[in-house]
């Protein structure tokens, strides 16, 4: 990480100026909170992704949004190094705290602004939506399936990929957990964009839906709000969204052990980490449209 005292050189202070330095987390890259204290006092936060193609990502993806005028997501104010140094945005994430009123729909403005941005920035343009996600079967024994319910689940899974192939692929943020959303009464800020780039833009609706712990009938109306932003058929919208939602929970999931791997030491991190799981195991469950390959697929797996 780099050092708070090129921080403040790169911001204008001098260098015995007075700060706090407060880590959101002990996972090599967490993001920090930097107090700059005296008589112009500011509060910014600096990211600095752990693997160096991360930090890069982001600070292209970042410089890009800013050249667009893009509001959604934290200002940056300087570059450090491989490090972002962005202003503090006020609010919490749907990790922290209930979701407030308008928050979540204004998440999902963010995300239709985001998807409709005419961006070619971040990762893996030029690949084929086949060559990310190929076909195969998922291993859902590792998530404790038995066969009874595997085999049953196949087909509906494997036309679900299919689907997900010809859905809408695009430039999206590709890791829009609760966590990484910083919402506010009426508003919200897009935030980490290490992984951004080239992917399917639902994925991204589905993502924060499953990891805020908004119920099934909440998720319904917010993937219809992002629909309206977008100008796209709300009831197709809603239905893309829950049955590709279980691809992504399913996929999240999976990589769970590495992440708790990868967490370790972190209390704050892997409590996160269990929270988010702990919804989407339950998210995807609950049915939050009425695409019959959803429901085939949740009949397969989740009988009761």
């Amino acid at each position: 990480m780099v050092e708070p005292e090129a921080i403040l050189a790169a911001l204008g202070y001098a260098a015995d100026t007075s700060y706090s330095w407060e880590p959101f987390g002990e996972t090599p890259g967490s993001p920090v909170r930097l107090f700059i204290e005296g008589i112009r006092p500011l509060e910014v936060v600096v990211r600095e992704p752990a693997e160096r193609e991360a930090a890069e990502n982001h600070i292209a993806v970042v410089e890009a949004l800013n050249a667009r005028g893009f509001n959604a997501a934290p200002k940056a104010i300087a570059t450090v190094g491989l490090a972002v140094v962005e202003e503090a945005v006020p609010g919490a994430t749907a990790m922290q705290l209930v979701p407030a009123p308008g928050s979540a729909e204004s998440a999902m403005e963010a995300l239709a602004a985001l998807h409709s941005l005419p961006l070619r920035e971040g990762l893996d343009w030029g690949r084929e939506p086949s060559e990310m996600f190929p076909s195969g079967e998922l291993p859902l024994h590792r998530l404790g399936f038995a066969g009874a319910e595997r085999e049953p689940a196949r087909e509906p899974l494997a036309e679900a990929h299919r689907h997900l192939l010809g859905a809408t692929f695009g430039f999206a943020h590709r890791n829009a957990v609760a966590a990484n959303i910083v919402l506010a009464p009426g508003e919200a800020w897009l935030c980490d964009f290490s992984t951004a780039g080239f992917g399917p833009q639902l994925f991204d609706v589905a993502a924060f839906l499953l990891t805020s712990g908004i119920e099934a009938a909440g998720r319904r109306a917010l993937s219809a709000t992002y629909a309206q932003k977008r100008g796209l058929s709300a009831t197709e919208t809603v239905d893309a969204v829950d049955e590709l939602g279980i691809l992504w929970g399913i996929n999240w999931l999976l990589e769970v052990p590495r992440r708790l791997i990868t967490s370790l030491g972190d209390d704050s991190a892997t409590d996160s980490l269990k929270l988010a799981t702990g919804r989407i195991e339950r998210g995807i469950r609950q049915a939050a449209g009425d695409s019959p390959t959803a429901s085939a697929i949740r009949a397969a797996l989740w009988r009761s």
